[in-house]
């Protein structure tokens, strides 16, 4: 964690200053520009991080594993995802869709095995997923702007929050929390979450090549991709129109994209 730390720090006191095509320094005054400045710098940091160290892992995970295994490992994770959406339904004033998810989550955890298979959508209780972040976004606390975080990737800080307090609702945390054995427990909460992230690498591996193959501006196609992802928020916010805050809105330009369709 420290090397990561010191690589962010680094990245944002190289992101002070930039350079023309032709070379020379020139001075950003302007807090956006700043901003893209280091979102490139540390898109690339991550980009490199990934091609050396995550995707090579993900590769071999996927060689070493049948699909019916990672089927598996997305369904548990899936269902260790129901709490969270259980509160924020609740928190929405979603109290059926609430329901369901603590339906799914027992169902899932008994008969499907821990989790391992979906049994709850079988049985007709469709998945009703939800989150912090769109819990804040139908209360109209706004987005923010777009950044990226060291391997985390792109961001927002209403996403970057709504990300964090979901992850305390996540049975595992709870399970091992009061546990003597710190060290097991932590090893235990770092090693599923490294299973989670390679094996949703794995699983995107073949969408993310033809991504990237596909770009012209790879950083601009995912930063395309991340906000019209969010753009679905934009019809949460319920608050009245007189003084209301409203729901962070980008003005992006799409156009590599549209030349690549």
């Amino acid at each position: 964690m420290k090397k990561v730390l010191y690589a962010f720090l680094a990245v944002l006191l190289v992101s002070a200053c930039a350079t023309n095509p032709n070379g020379t320094k020139m001075k950003i005054s302007d807090e956006e520009t700043k901003l893209e400045v280091y979102n490139r710098a540390m898109f690339n940091f991550n980009y490199q991080l990934d091609k050396m160290v995550f995707k090579p892992i993900a590769k071999g995970y996927k060689a070493v594993t049948t699909q019916g295994v990672r089927d598996r490992v997305t369904s548990f994770f899936n269902n260790l995802e129901e709490p969270a959406s259980a509160i924020n339904n609740l928190l929405q004033g979603e109290f059926q869709n609430s329901g369901v998810s603590v339906a799914r989550f027992a169902v899932n955890a008994t008969f499907g095995v821990l989790g391992l298979y979906d049994v709850a959508t079988t049985w007709g209780m469709t998945q009703k997923s939800n989150s912090f972040d769109a819990t804040m976004a139908k209360y109209c606390i706004p987005d923010g702007p777009f950044f990226v975080m060291p391997v985390i990737g792109p961001s927002t800080p209403r996403y970057l929050v709504g990300w964090g307090v979901d992850s305390f609702a996540n049975p595992m945390y709870w399970a091992l929390l009061d546990k003597k054995d710190e060290t097991w427990a932590i090893t235990t909460i770092y090693g599923s979450t490294a299973l989670k992230y390679i094996n949703k690498r794995a699983e995107n591996m073949a969408l993310l090549d033809s991504l990237e193959e596909g770009s012209v501006d790879f950083y601009a196609t995912v930063k395309s991709a991340f906000l019209q992802n969010r753009q679905k928020f934009k019809s949460f916010c319920n608050c009245k129109a007189d003084g209301a805050p409203e729901a962070a809105s980008y003005d992006f330009d799409f156009e590599d994209m549209d030349e690549e369709e």
